[in-house]
């Protein structure tokens, strides 16, 4: 290496952790006039999940879409795809995107805590407050205004987390409320962690 400085992102007090995001959809809603090279289909992703495996990546991001977008006219469902992934592979971490508003928390929860036992605790959800519009009303869901999504998807992670971690677990907001519930099992108790992971992702300030 001689006298070439080191980067800063290779001295890190928290190593950098890769991740793909899974092509769930036609062209894996790459905004690009070039013609897209990926599949959208199952047999297609296992093979690049067990590539990415070996490479080394650690995590994969399966997108939400229910309504064509950036020329996606196909899309298949993040958290089924996400939980197909997880039993293709043996180490990396499989992130299913959801929306708060197509999903019940006490579902998704549930759904989370099955799918960290069946993959041994790589499970994890990225929560996207959602920004297509038709997508909601077209299903006869509310839509919500910019600032009020973010007020929900606050309330949707503190009552996931909630969940994921209390017994008797007891939220009133504005737009869920939960009761004194407890959901049995939960999680694997894993060392270093609260719960499986919860990202949060999206293009807003």
């Amino acid at each position: 290496m001689g006298n070439n400085p080191v980067s800063p992102a290779a001295d890190l007090p928290t190593p950098l952790k890769f991740a793909y995001w899974v092509p769930n959809v036609p062209g894996g809603l790459v905004v690009s006039t070039i013609e897209q090279r990926t599949s959208w289909d199952f047999d297609y992703n296992k093979k690049l999940a067990r590539i990415a495996e070996d490479a080394g990546f650690e995590y994969a991001l399966s997108q939400t879409r229910y309504a064509a977008s950036y020329g996606a006219d196909k899309q298949h469902e993040a958290t089924s795809f996400s939980l197909g992934l997880l039993g293709a592979t043996e180490k990396p971490k499989v992130i299913a995107a959801v929306h708060p508003g197509m999903w019940h928390l006490g579902v998704l929860a549930k759904w989370l805590i099955t799918a960290d036992h069946i993959s041994h605790g790589r499970a994890a959800v990225n929560i996207v407050s959602g920004w297509l519009k038709d997508e909601f009303v077209n299903f006869g869901l509310p839509w919500l205004e910019h600032d009020e999504r973010y007020v929900r998807t606050e309330e949707f992670i503190t009552i996931l987390r909630g969940l994921l971690t209390q017994k008797n677990f007891s939220f009133e907001g504005k737009y869920y409320n939960i009761k004194d519930f407890t959901l049995s099992p939960a999680p694997l108790d894993v060392p270093g962690r609260a719960h499986p992971e919860i990202f949060f992702g999206g293009n807003s300030t």
